[in-house]
């Protein structure tokens, strides 16, 4: 009776232990998401509107898309983008907008797509940032 009763104790303690695992695990993932989600909001804009997409399938996908308004110099956004994510030059330019855009490989089976839109008006600059993650399940 009383191994019985330690076999049930033990099992009620290993079982916390793995619920709590897994809840510091499922928290520390969210929180490296919402850092990861939050990364491309310059500091100052005003968010004028934006929204998370999410699929599951054929690949993992999360995309953000948002759209921001900064009184800012147009260098100063155009640099801290830039350098901020390694955007390099911009590869399109038309009128007062020009796109700067990355794609890279981050290992794992996990890439990652960004690009932004600065646009320079008579009062502000407005950006369009879209910035993806894509897991690409394993092919067994």
């Amino acid at each position: 009776m009383g191994d019985d009763l330690r076999q049930r104790r033990r099992r009620v303690r290993m079982g916390l232990l793995f619920f709590l695992v897994a809840a510091i695990s499922c928290g520390s993932l969210g929180t490296a998401l919402y850092v990861v989600s939050g990364a491309t909001d310059y500091p100052g804009a005003t968010n004028l509107g934006g929204q998370t997409l999410t699929r599951y399938s054929p690949n993992f996908v999360i995309r953000r898309t948002i759209a921001y308004r900064t009184i800012d110099p147009f260098n100063k956004v155009y640099n801290w983008y830039s350098t901020r994510f390694a955007l390099g030059p911009e590869s399109y330019a038309q009128s007062n907008c020009i796109l700067m855009s990355k794609s890279k490989t981050l290992g794992l089976g996990f890439d990652e797509q960004m690009s932004v839109m600065l646009c320079g008006t008579p009062n502000d600059q407005m950006m369009f940032v879209m910035r993806t993650l894509i897991y690409r399940y394993p092919r067994f």
